[in-house]
């Protein structure tokens, strides 16, 4: 059981209170924020994973003014 310090109100508790609670309550508290310091790890097997991100990609080339796509020549429409 991590023994935590509360960011926010949990039940009867204060902001700035130390507690004890059950695994699953603190992947709770953790998840939504409320957790602003951790006392006591809890087991290792019950963090939870934390996935990174993809890497942003890159923005499409947008054409300038003074750059203009080559012109179709008139006639039959592409299909």
């Amino acid at each position: 059981m991590p023994r935590i310090r509360l960011a926010y109100w949990y039940r009867d508790h204060l902001p700035g209170d130390e507690v004890e609670v059950e695994d699953e309550e603190f992947r709770n508290l953790s998840r939504d924020g409320r957790v602003a310091e951790v006392l006591t790890e809890p087991a290792a097997e019950d963090v939870p994973v934390v996935e990174a991100e993809a890497p942003a990609q890159p923005a499409p080339e947008v054409e300038t003014a003074g750059e203009q796509a080559p012109a179709e020549s008139p006639g039959r429409k592409r299909r």
